[in-house]
């Protein structure tokens, strides 16, 4: 019986090359697309997965209020809610806490800048089940001044040798004594950890127990008990909070409010101030997951569409089978094996075209995917569901159609299309339009939200600037080497000019100051303010817009007591106009502060988020960046000039440096591939509809051979017989786009609800894409039509 059935399947396939083709191509697309996105989706949901005790760690999230609105939401947390929680609350069998100290390591001759490094307090490895190929869990973080580092880190400062009990030089003035290596963290981790020095370090050299709660910036990670109800135990942190921070709170009309993450959340579900690394999105995660199901439903509406359509060639084929004694369920048999066999050659076909891709589309992505799909047990499982279910799915209803034909009508001529079948056939087909117009809606939003963001003005130039990491190996004559190194990088012909700031445009300044207030204002009335510290260049430099007042002068004794603010800080001040701002003064961490000019708003971070209020503070030389600005684009053959310089007066100093306006737009990198991907994807739907509706339109012009020729006997144009023929794809297609436009705007207006600045969803986002579909589908239907019109009517009538 099956030699019987592989038979007639190779006999169907060599009779129709062409259709068997589009039909295995459209299916291999579709699940090459699904698998590709499936394998993005699994790597995204992976994310922390590796750790053993992943159900019960979770990490302290933290919200400010301010005057009963929420003015903060910090992925880090205060300083004393590890300790405390651990000391009142029998559920909380370890915590662990890490600060990052962006430091310069040295160990002999070799030393880098790590931006991976931080404190953390000697219960980490007991948190987190990360691996120790050196060194005992309970001991390596225990004692001031212990280190220990990823296998990669120990590797680049010490090589082959064992690097335990060796010590290494932090800052050109503190030595760690490494106590172990452990395994570097995978891809898949939110963290990025390449060192962690004891936390006991900080108590030593800050002499400060490190233990208020009103000092954030802290990450803290707590593991439950077994048993233990994370929900129970959340509801009772809000009073716990009130006991311990209540009265410090309500002097300042503030509050707090702490939330368990769970820690193999944190990546779709998590974009915090202060993250260890850009996190995921859960909704555009899920957003990819249904491209993913659409695509393969659209591949899957080809071979159904075709298949049926194709039925009436086949009639007289079933008509025989049944006349020498075919039973109907050997004929349903015949062709859901048929279908089967299809389907698994589109698989195997598939896996070849992942196997290529991935490489590829993991750089598109970001995300280092490395063949996920096919080290899952569950993947070669759902392959043949996948194989199995598509072969049920889209073999069954041309099965039981094809089986279902009468002999004696079939072998006397007189069989037809069944309105059933061909308004099966039309829903399918707008069903496939339906979804190939919302993709392409959606990538056309995507696009344009992030050419918003990027193309509009900042109110700040970031053009033509490169930053350079200050040093961290500094002395007691640091100001004046500061002061030596500007003045000699000004001297480059190609150079404008250098400031020094603690932040640069692309991110959010680290410093979040709170009990902020004027002096004429109540305790309670103080609110939370981001605070740059800068030099005098640096409004000049980025020509920042001064609306009230001066900016900062180097020539002005005292200018440390001055600060500058922006728009939105003067309205969160209280100042109804901007003039009023000007020589009052504000109440900042126990000393007061004269404010003497105003400055228009600009982008510190990306469109996605509004307006901060920010305080600017005077400075001579502060620690963080040094911005240089410069007039040619040949920069690059001037870096080797500024690494001189900076290797005679900052030695022990790596030369770290970036192009700020590379540095901003890596803000909108997710935006991007996200963008990218969608873009691809909806791509290959439109394809993979156009290849069905092609074959589909083939199968129609052939059926409509005999009364396309008497047509022209009678006259007819080939216009007109294209637009007979077309008409009825136009009304699919008009049917599709009313569905497909509201469809589309219901998702897209959610998508961008997550941006502070976003375009409007105009009429001609939803025009452009319908024109679209409408041109590829006429173009592709008008094809065959052209062909089988310009065939001579008297061979046309004397089809079949």
């Amino acid at each position: 019986m099956i030699r019987n059935y592989l038979t007639s399947v190779w006999r169907y396939i060599s009779r129709n090359k062409v259709f068997t083709t589009i039909n295995i191509l459209g299916l291999a697309i579709g699940m090459t697309a699904c698998m590709l996105i499936t394998q993005y989706v699994m790597h995204e949901f992976s994310y922390d997965t590796f750790l053993n005790k992943k159900d019960r760690i979770f990490r302290m999230q933290l919200d400010r209020y301010d005057r009963g609105e929420l003015s903060t939401r910090w992925a880090s947390g205060c300083a004393g809610i590890g300790p405390d929680l651990k000391a009142n609350f029998p559920e909380v069998k370890y915590y662990t806490r890490l600060i990052k100290r962006n430091s310069v390591f040295a160990y002999g001759d070799v030393f880098f800048k790590e931006d991976a490094s931080y404190c953390a307090s000697e219960d980490f490895f007991h948190v987190f089940s990360i691996r120790l190929l050196e060194g005992i869990d309970s001991t390596v973080l225990k004692d001031p001044f212990k280190i220990v580092l990823s296998q990669s880190a120990a590797k680049k400062y010490f090589g082959n040798e064992n690097p335990v009990g060796k010590f290494i030089r932090n800052n050109g003035n503190t030595d760690y004594e490494v106590t172990g290596v452990f395994e570097d963290l995978p891809f898949n981790s939110h963290m990025k950890i390449d060192m962690l020095m004891s936390f006991s370090s900080l108590n030593k050299l800050w002499n400060d127990p490190i233990t208020s709660w009103q000092w954030d910036g802290f990450f803290t990670y707590i593991l439950l008990n077994d048993g233990a109800d994370a929900k129970a135990f959340e509801s009772k942190l809000p009073a716990f909070v009130q006991k311990q921070a209540g009265e410090e709170l309500k002097k300042y009309n503030a509050g707090m409010t702490f939330h368990l993450q769970p820690v193999n959340a944190i990546h779709l579900d998590s974009d915090f101030i202060g993250e260890f690394k850009p996190n995921g999105n859960r909704q555009s995660t899920y957003f990819l997951s249904i491209v993913a199901v659409l695509i393969l439903v659209i591949a899957w509406i080809n071979y159904i569409n075709l298949s049926t359509a194709k039925s009436i060639e086949r009639a007289r084929e079933v008509g025989v089978r049944k006349v020498m004694g075919g039973f109907r369920s050997q004929l349903i048999q015949q062709f859901l094996f048929e279908s089967l066999l299809l389907n698994g050659l589109a698989v195997l076909i598939a896996i070849a075209f992942v196997v290529l891709l991935t490489p590829s589309f993991s750089e598109i992505t970001g995300r280092e995917l490395d063949y996920l799909l096919f080290k899952q047990t569950m993947f070669w499982v759902w392959m043949g569901i996948l194989i199995v279910g598509g072969a049920l799915f889209s073999g069954i209803y041309p099965a039981f159609v094809l089986s279902g034909y009468r002999p004696v009508e079939v072998l006397k001529g007189r069989f037809k299309n069944t309105n059933r079948g061909v308004f099966f056939r039309k829903g399918m087909v707008v069903t496939q339009f339906i979804a190939s117009i919302t993709l392409i809606v959606g990538t056309f939003t995507v696009y344009r939200q992030i050419r918003h963001m990027q193309q509009q003005a900042l109110g700040i130039d970031i053009n033509q600037t490169l930053v350079l990491h200050s040093p961290n190996v500094v002395d007691s004559t640091y100001q004046q080497k500061f002061q030596v190194f500007k003045n000699s990088i000004e001297q480059h012909a190609e150079v404008i000019g250098m400031t020094a700031s603690t932040a640069v445009p692309g991110a959010a300044p680290d410093w979040n100051a709170g009990g902020i207030r004027r002096i004429s204002q109540r305790d309670d009335e103080a609110k939370q303010y981001r605070v740059i510290m800068m030099d005098h260049d640096y409004i000049k430099l980025f020509g920042a817009k001064v609306l009230a007042g001066r900016p900062f002068s180097g020539e002005t004794a005292h200018e440390e007591k001055n600060v500058l603010i922006n728009e939105s800080a003067s309205r969160q001040l209280g100042f109804a106009k901007l003039e009023d701002a000007i020589n009052d003064q504000i109440f900042f961490w126990g000393d007061t502060f004269k404010i003497v000019g105003v400055l228009k708003n600009y982008h510190q971070e990306s469109l996605k988020k509004a307006y901060d209020p920010l305080i600017f503070r005077y400075d001579k030389a502060p620690g963080g960046y040094y911005s240089i600005k410069f007039n040619t684009a040949k920069v690059h053959e001037s870096l080797a000039g500024f690494e001189a310089d900076w290797k005679q007066l900052f030695p022990g100093n790596p030369f770290i440096h970036f192009f700020l306006d590379d540095h901003y737009n890596q803000q909108y990198q997710a935006d991007q591939q996200f963008g990218k991907v969608f873009g691809i994807f909806s791509a290959l739907a439109i394809f993979i509809a156009c290849l069905g509706l092609f074959g589909l339109s083939s199968l129609m012009a052939i059926q409509r051979t005999k009364e396309i020729g008497v047509r022209k006997v009678l006259g007819a144009s080939i216009p007109s017989i294209l637009t007979l023929v077309g008409k009825d794809y136009i009304v699919l297609l008009g049917i599709a786009i009313v569905i497909a436009t509201p469809v589309a705007w219901w998702a897209m207006n959610g998508w961008l609800q997550d941006f502070a600045n976003r375009i409007t969803l105009e009429w001609w986002i939803f025009a452009l894409p319908s024109l679209l579909v409408i041109s590829i589908a006429l173009l592709t239907v008008s094809i065959h039509t052209i062909k089988a019109a310009r065939v001579n009517p008297a061979k046309s009538l004397r089809y079949e």
